[in-house]
């Protein structure tokens, strides 16, 4: 399996990807702008994209990757209340991603992206196509 981890760079980064690399025995490559996210998905073909939708630049790294390749699966980790899809039925109907809150314990990602296509949106309630509150 093979992830991009698109967040802040530091020490925190290192250790998620670390920690990640060991969890689902596959690679990790990691990026903290726009233009890393640029030369990452050029590179290759990744499995799941887990971004921090609150870095700078955030909504234009999720635009990117879904103009390059609409199916992506895209692990959106942010404390925001809003989608980074303005209409909710058009991330369920036409793309794959999934919404955690910030802050989420490594294991909950690591449960997330092993079983992605499986897990519904927490946040989407398809009878009324409207987020849940």
């Amino acid at each position: 399996m093979k992830l991009l981890m698109i967040d802040r760079s530091g020490f925190q980064l290192q250790t998620r990807k670390m920690l990640l690399e060991e969890a689902i025995k596959g690679e990790v490559d990691t990026a903290s702008t726009l233009g890393e996210v640029f030369i990452a998905y050029q590179k290759g073909k990744y499995d799941v994209v887990i971004i921090d939708h609150n870095i700078e630049n955030g909504q234009q790294c999720v635009e990117h990757i879904l103009k390059m390749n609409p199916d992506q699966s895209i692990l959106v980790v942010s404390d925001a209340i809003h989608c980074v899809i303005p209409r909710c039925e058009d991330c369920v109907n036409n793309h794959h991603l999934r919404r955690l809150f910030n802050p989420t314990p490594i294991k909950n990602i690591v449960r997330m992206v092993e079983g992605f296509r499986g897990y519904e949106c927490d946040h989407y309630d398809p009878e009324t196509n409207r987020i849940q509150g």
